[in-house]
This record gives structure tokens, sequence and C-alpha cells, in this order.
């Protein structure tokens, strides 16, 4: 009888694929980039909210040039702080931009369905954070269980949002604001201390569904 154990919480991803991941996050300076995210997250969508409850604006022309130029800054901003890599992109981290790229055309589907029902509100914002939510998830699987705390945020703010539609998106940018600082500043602490490389025995024996933190 084996005696691995499985859990629900176990990652898909082996310890070797995440340590490649680690490294390539503190070659692109990740954290520093999620962190100035964050800001541009919050200066948008806190405009967004100003259009919304300050000015009565409605029209989705406005806010898709706002979620356009905000896509545009965080593209800007990865390249600059992160530079060229120079060891390439991992399987991993492959994994990851297509959940997210994922993440942002649904989220654009939602925005074209509530345009098509005509609702001078977004109605259907609240589900963007459940599908944030989700994303987070399938990143709780794959690469670590600390971002189930990521999870609880957006699955919380989903309910905030439905149930104060008018200040739903100052509670996306907050929640958003808040998991983008949290995951950025453990990674950019995380880059700061010299890491031990590990010896090909120890890395060899792990493995692929070890649990990890």
């Amino acid at each position: 009888m084996s005696d691995r154990r499985t859990s629900i919480w176990e990652e898909f991803a082996s310890a070797a694929q995440v340590e490649q991941l680690e490294r390539l996050g503190r070659e692109r300076h990740w954290g520093r980039s999620l962190v100035l995210v964050g800001w541009l997250h919050l200066l948008a969508f806190g405009l967004c909210y100003y259009l919304t409850v300050g000015v009565g604006y409605h029209e989705s022309t406005g806010y898709l040039a706002i979620w356009a130029g905000e896509l545009l800054g965080v593209g800007l901003i990865f390249r600059l702080s992160g530079g060229r890599s120079t060891g390439g992109h991992t399987p991993l981290s492959r994994f990851v931009a297509r959940v997210w790229v994922a993440y942002f055309v649904l989220a654009f589907n939602l925005g074209s369905m509530n345009t098509l029902r005509g609702h001078e509100l977004f109605e259907l914002f609240p589900a963007m954070a459940s599908l944030a939510s989700f994303g987070f998830l399938v990143m709780t699987f794959a690469v670590s269980r600390r971002f189930f705390a990521a999870v609880l945020v957006m699955f919380v703010a989903g309910l905030l949002m439905a149930a104060f539609l008018l200040h739903a998106y100052l509670v996306f940018a907050v929640a958003w604001w808040v998991v983008l600082q949290g995951i950025g500043w453990t990674l950019f602490v995380a880059g700061r201390v010299p890491v031990t490389p590990a010896r090909p025995s120890t890395a060899l024996a792990v493995p692929v569904g070890s649990s990890r933190g």
C-alpha cells in the first residue's frame, strides 16, 4: 500500500515546476509589477466608480476605453519592470498565463452580454468577481494552496457587488487591490531572499503531486 497521501488541496504541478515558476518570477520582478498593477487597477476602477456615482455616466464606450487603457498599462508595467526574460517561459508559467487570458476573454463576454441586454448599469458585473475567484481556485490547485485567500476575497467581493450594485466598481477595485498587493509583496519579499539551489538528487526525488504550502 502506498504511503503517499492525497488531498483535495494537493497541487497538480511538481515541486520542480513551481521552483522554475518562482525563479522566473524573481527574474522578471513579478512582485514589483503586481504591486504597481494593483495601484493602476485601483485608479482605473476608481475612475469607473466616479463616472457611475459622481457623474451618472452609463455609456459602455467610456468604460471600455478605461479598461483598454488599463490593459495597455498592465502590459507596459510588466515590460518595463521585468525586461526581457533570459530563460524563457516555463510550462507552468504558460499555463498560468492561459488561465488569466481566459479570464479576460470571459470578462469581455460578460460586458458584451450586459450591453446586448440593454442594462443601464453593469448588472452582470458581480459575475466577474466569480470568474476571478475561479481563476484563483485554479491557481490554488495548480500552484499553491496559499492562493485560496484570494479565492475568498473575490468570493466575498462578488456578494458585496451584487448586494450594492451601484458601488460595485469600488468593491471590485478594492478587492483586486488587496489581492494584488498581497501577492505582489509576498513575491517581492521572497525575491530578496537568496535561494540555495537544490541538490539534483533531492529535486528528482520530489513526486509530481507533492503537497506544498
